[in-house]
């Protein structure tokens, strides 16, 4: 796979608001206006929302005060309840991610799984509370997503994305066809 150089995370959401107002099709409207306001609980998510996670807890082990946090190894769960927890669905409005308010994206296991496994997950700790973190970046992730999907589907503002300083000025008279 090669280089791709990513637009400034403002410029990219400046680019989509501003390609929401100038498009005509349908389908990049729609992509569009859920990328910028966020996707619906049961709306299909674009491969570049579904995030990988890693299992994190924090334990306190029996007989001490000290608690610590650790990695939580994937086999210590059984594959039905990892296939619950082993992705992070990015659902919320673009610039909740890629803003530069941003703050690391974490996700609660639900209580009945941490409850059932509570005593098991570390030998002699219990897990006071668990989560998922994304592998990998969220923000980098979804901007790479993005700017994929725009090269792909609207080849003619790929030179746009890539080149962030440049207008999309051009672009508001086009026909949009995905």
């Amino acid at each position: 796979m090669g280089h791709v150089d990513l637009p400034r995370s403002e410029e990219l959401l400046r680019q989509l608001e501003q390609l929401l107002h100038t498009a005509e099709d349908p389908c990049l409207i729609a992509w569009l206006q859920r990328e910028l306001e966020g996707y619906d609980k049961y709306d299909e998510l674009p491969w570049y929302r579904i995030m990988k996670c890693r299992q994190r807890g924090l334990f306190l082990p029996d007989n001490t005060p000290h608690q610590h946090t650790s990695q939580i190894d994937e086999n210590s769960l059984c594959k039905q309840d990892i296939e619950k927890i082993r992705f992070m669905m990015i659902r919320g409005p673009l610039s909740d991610y890629i803003g530069c308010c941003h703050t690391p994206t974490l996700e609660r296991w639900p209580d009945a799984l941490l409850q059932e496994y509570s005593r098991s997950l570390i030998p002699h700790n219990t897990c006071l509370y668990a989560w998922k973190e994304p592998i990998e970046s969220v923000k980098a992730s979804l901007m790479k997503g993005i700017c994929s999907v725009l090269k792909e589907y609207v080849p003619s503002i790929g030179h746009d994305v890539e080149h962030s300083n440049r207008s999309l000025r051009s672009l508001q008279h086009r026909q949009w066809w995905i």
